[in-house]
């Protein structure tokens, strides 16, 4: 029975270790598929021979793929398989080798053909983090401690100056990072960069809502008014008066609020939430409007709260809008303090920055999808953007993406 036995124990560890360059052989095919993928932006290979191709391929590929050759991978088979799809849209490389022989061997079994396909295309780039500003400095700025989190979607500065994304003491993390200008970071050791080389350089992400405009506000149902005073009963806001004219306070003294479904107005006023604890607020816009619209205020120091937009009509998909002045630039948006705004829906100020700080969460609802378009971002003092698609913008160049 020796040999039976030699020869199960030779599959079980063989067979542990052709696992393993199986999953290292389909890791080398998906760097593969991404590099051949960037040839896919130079257009002018479109009149090549496929055969001119297929060699400028293979040389990308071999090149990304090398690094993992060798026992790693057991024995790589060359040339490289290449599938380039009609219409330069996609490319499939497939990568072939013969698993490693060890304990197998010496009973006169050889390693299996280990087989893995990885494909890449173009795709728009979705940016859920955008900032609209094409000139500033630090047009997305994270420090200390502070966050930007994108997942399944980019981060993107519109920005040509060479700081458009600034990084110092923090965290920068999407499925791409992107800046028309450039990136720069300190050298800190707290510094987390995913992916670790930026963009830059890259093409402007055009504003999704540009071509959008908001329902008009009827006439003023409040005007500077102050939700603030101890009740029993909760604030309960409502359609039938949604028009808030001048600086609007809600919030504080053990007060709880609700909000029916529908758009809420603040006209040239400040929108101030100051402790608030909101019970209700699904299917809802908050519109800064105006000639001279004000900012969303949000200082909580507990608890979380989670607001969702409307998922039709003139706002679908916007939680909060602050409308650009008739001149000049619109005042920042701030949240701060240590409470968790959980929310589904965009939050878009196109003429107005968003600061973050003092550990103010802004995360995506669970289930939901969250985007933040606005002129320029700041998140600092441990204070956290954590953004998700689909709600991103789309609209500048194309990248090569893993599809299969």
């Amino acid at each position: 029975m020796a040999p039976s036995l030699i020869a199960v124990a030779a599959l079980v560890l063989d067979g542990g270790m052709w696992l393993i360059e199986s999953a290292r052989l389909q890791i080398a095919a998906d760097a593969a598929a991404n590099g051949a993928g960037y040839l896919l932006l130079d257009s002018s290979l479109q009149s090549e021979s496929a055969s001119a191709q297929t060699s400028a391929f293979q040389s990308v590929a071999l090149a990304e793929a090398t690094g993992a050759a060798g026992t790693l991978i057991g024995n790589l088979t060359t040339p490289i398989g290449i599938n380039v799809a009609s219409g330069w849209t996609s490319v499939t490389v497939t990568l072939s080798s013969q698993a490693n022989s060890f304990l197998a061997g010496a009973v006169g079994m050889s390693g299996p053909t280990l087989v893995a396909t990885a494909t890449a295309g173009l795709a728009p780039v979705s940016a859920c983090v955008l900032a609209l500003n094409t000139s500033a400095a630090d047009a997305i700025d994270v420090n200390n401690m502070g966050s930007v989190k994108a997942t399944g979607c980019g981060i993107v500065a519109d920005s040509t100056s060479s700081s458009a994304i600034y990084l110092n003491s923090g965290t920068i993390s999407g499925q791409e990072i992107e800046a028309v200008g450039g990136f720069s970071k300190s050298n800190s050791g707290s510094n987390t960069v995913s992916p670790t080389n930026p963009t830059t350089g890259a093409s402007a992400v055009a504003n999704p809502y540009a071509s959008l405009s908001p329902p008009v506000a009827g006439a003023c149902d409040y005007t500077n008014a102050s939700f603030t005073a101890w009740q029993s009963t909760p604030y309960s806001f409502t359609q039938a008066k949604n028009v808030f004219c001048g600086n609007t306070t809600i919030g504080g003294n053990s007060t709880t609020d609700t909000f029916a479904p529908g758009v809420y107005y603040v006209v040239n006023g400040n929108l101030v939430f100051n402790n608030a604890d909101i019970t209700q607020a699904q299917g809802v816009t908050f519109v800064l409007s105006g000639s001279s619209p004000g900012a969303f205020q949000w200082t909580n120091y507990s608890n979380t709260y989670q607001l969702s937009a409307p998922t039709s009509g003139a706002t679908a998909g916007i939680l909060v809008w602050q409308e650009c002045p008739t001149s000049g630039s619109a005042p920042a948006n701030t949240m701060a303090g240590g409470s968790t705004l959980q929310i589904s829906g965009a939050f878009y100020a196109p003429c107005g920055a968003l600061q973050m700080s003092n550990n103010a969460q802004l995360t995506t609802a669970s289930g939901g999808s969250m985007s933040v378009i606005v002129n320029t971002i700041s998140a600092v003092g441990s204070a956290g953007i954590s953004a998700a698609s689909d709600t991103g913008a789309s609209g500048g160049a194309s990248r090569p993406h893993l599809t299969q």
